[in-house]
């Protein structure tokens, strides 16, 4: 992971990703480990990055904040950039004489030790794309102007270097094409799961702690960002719960629009009907999804949505009916009301009607519950994944 295990705070997918190969490489393979600029650590470990940082980390930011934003961009480029020419934890890269499968490394904007480690050892080197980041982050509203498209093309001589780039999704493949990466480098690999860490979870103790018996509990995980649209996601319970008082939304996790959307709960009045849980370990998430009788995948705009989402695949594993966009890959890969039920991205009223309708058809609900966990156990956990890129690089040594 070409960052310090303090990064990607707000983005855990990132490193969720790498601890799930991981974890996958050491099951098949032996032995896995993932080495970020300060640190080296089991594939268990990370599940629970990022590493928090300490008050003078978060203090530091405080007053960067301040800087304008087009600078503040362009310093934490630089900032990225420096941060990758000292790798000294790499001397403690102990093998045992060992010789490695493959060395897989999260694409950044720049590159970390990956490409010449694999070199080093002559095994292959897997490149996985969430997204190319100036082409996404310019979804987000990110301007880098005059050195954007420098950055771009040095994204496309690193993945370029890669004997096989694996992509989360076909909009993501489409991009990576149109950069100049040879189809025959390709494959699509959406975000997958660990089965044993959602398929078995009960949390009846943290229940009764939050008094949800008789309660139908709507949930959703994730970092609270602009393009998740969870102002949508409040403003259609609002309707649910009018027609539904024995209903329940929790939002788990933290981020930037969280005030927002404490705000927007008290102007509606339903601060008696909304759970924010606040950040939570990524490892005890299990136990919370497992409180979801509905579970939500949220998303502004279906337009542009190259994601693969985690935590779809998730509350599919953890036996919950999901209510999701019908946006990007989901509608190709997820069947309306069979193993999900799709929403029109943006649609407040459809977002709303899917939640009732899940509520309402309740014996519906536990098949597309069923069905879903019974497609996600068979198609899409991190062993899945893991087989199909080996399988790529044995048939293109």
């Amino acid at each position: 992971m070409p960052r310090s295990s303090c990064s990607w705070e707000g983005a855990e997918a990132l490193w969720i990703t790498a601890a799930g190969w991981a974890s996958a490489a050491k099951r098949n393979l032996g032995d896995a480990v993932v080495v970020t600029s300060d640190k080296i650590a089991a594939p268990h470990e990370v599940w629970n990055y990022p590493l928090l940082p300490d008050k003078n980390g978060k203090a530091k930011r405080r007053k960067f904040s301040l800087v304008p934003a087009f600078l503040k961009i362009l310093i934490n480029d630089l900032f990225t950039w420096w941060n990758l020419k000292n790798w000294k934890v790499l001397e403690n890269l102990n093998l045992e004489g060992r010789k490695p499968a493959f060395i897989w490394e999260k694409h950044d904007l720049f590159v970390g030790p990956g490409k010449s480690l694999a070199t080093k050892y002559n095994v292959p080197f897997i490149s996985y794309v969430h997204a190319p980041v100036v082409w996404e982050a310019s979804k987000w509203g990110v301007k880098r102007y005059w050195w954007g498209k420098w950055l771009e093309s040095v994204e496309a001589r690193n993945l370029k270097k890669a004997d096989l780039v694996a992509v989360v999704s076909e909009e993501v493949k489409q991009k990576i094409l149109q950069m100049g990466i040879s189809e025959e480098k390709i494959l699509i690999s959406p975000m997958a799961v660990e089965p044993e860490l959602f398929a078995h979870t009960k949390a009846s103790e943290l229940r009764n702690r939050l008094n949800l018996t008789g309660k139908t509990v709507i949930g959703w995980t994730g970092s609270f960002r602009k393009f998740h649209g969870l102002d949508h996601l409040i403003k259609a319970f609002k309707e649910v719960s009018d027609q539904s008082p024995e209903t329940i939304l929790m939002l788990v996790g933290d981020g930037s629009e969280r005030k927002d959307c404490e705000e927007l709960v008290r102007k509606l009045g339903i601060q008696e009907k909304v759970i924010f849980t606040g950040r939570i370990q990524f490892s005890n998430i299990p136990k919370y999804v497992s409180l979801f009788d509905i579970a939500v995948v949220s998303a502004r705009s279906g337009e542009g949505f190259h994601y693969s989402p985690l935590k779809l695949r998730e509350y599919m594993a953890a036996g919950k009916a999901v209510l999701a966009p019908n946006a990007g890959e989901i509608p190709e890969n997820f069947e309306d009301e069979n193993v999900l039920k799709l929403f029109n991205s943006g649609d407040i009223n459809s977002l709303a009607e899917g939640m009732c309708f899940l509520i309402k058809e309740e014996e519906k609900r536990k098949i597309i519950a069923a069905n879903g966990k019974d497609k996600i156990l068979k198609t899409s956990t991190w062993d899945i994944e893991l087989k199909k890129a080996l399988e790529y690089l044995e048939k293109n040594k």
